[in-house]
């Protein structure tokens, strides 16, 4: 992958590190997917195909490439950031699942400063592999249980569910209904996402 490109702050900063900490996010749940399930491509991405000439004999085989190129890019963006800190640099020969927990944690409290640093053109390989993933596999609008408690009132039960597609992201309670968004109503958002996450990367073996 090609070094990322520095850049000149383009939208209000906040907004684009959010939206960041969410492409990143999404990936990181892919590759949990991906590494736990070695799911198989519903169809046959012909533009991939030609470009790598790859022929695919068994689901395992995609679904590994797809969790080591995503492992690979949080490991870089890890690597570039913390070099422009001048601070301990992530070792590139270890696990996928290492490389991809380390890096969100080093990342998460940084997007602010990460998107300060590249272009916004950088920073579309994550959604475009994101859904690239998507299309492949078939989810026109995926659904992941979340595998902690819902905040609900006179509720806590295990399960909270997130959908996603294109423009639409929320994660709600099948049993009560509970409901949160991601966009500006969506107050708990951000940090269900964050518990979310960081119990699934603990969860993988």
């Amino acid at each position: 992958m090609s070094r990322h490109h520095r850049t000149r702050q383009r939208a209000p900063k906040q907004t684009v590190a959010d939206k960041t900490r969410q492409a990143f996010y999404h990936l990181a749940l892919d590759w949990i997917d991906l590494h736990t399930r070695l799911p198989s491509p519903a169809h046959t991405d012909q533009q991939a195909r030609r470009a790598t000439t790859r022929e695919y004999g068994h689901p395992a085989e995609w679904a590994s490439d797809k969790s080591r190129q995503i492992a690979d890019i949080f490991w870089s963006w890890h690597d570039m950031l913390a070099e422009h800190r001048n601070e301990h640099r992530p070792p590139e020969h270890t696990s996928e699942q290492i490389r991809v927990m380390k890096a969100w944690q080093y990342l998460e409290p940084r997007f602010e400063q990460l998107v300060e640093m590249v272009d916004e053109d950088a920073l579309r390989e994550i959604n475009d592999l994101h859904f690239g993933i998507r299309r492949s596999l078939g989810y026109l609008r995926p659904v992941v249980i979340l595998p902690v408690p819902c905040p609900g009132i006179d509720c806590g039960l295990l399960t909270l569910t997130r959908q996603v597609s294109v423009g639409v992201d929320f994660i709600v309670c099948a049993s009560c209904g509970y409901t949160v968004r991601d966009d500006e109503e969506g107050k708990n958002y951000a940090w269900l996402v964050r518990v979310c996450l960081d119990t699934l990367m603990a969860s993988v073996t």
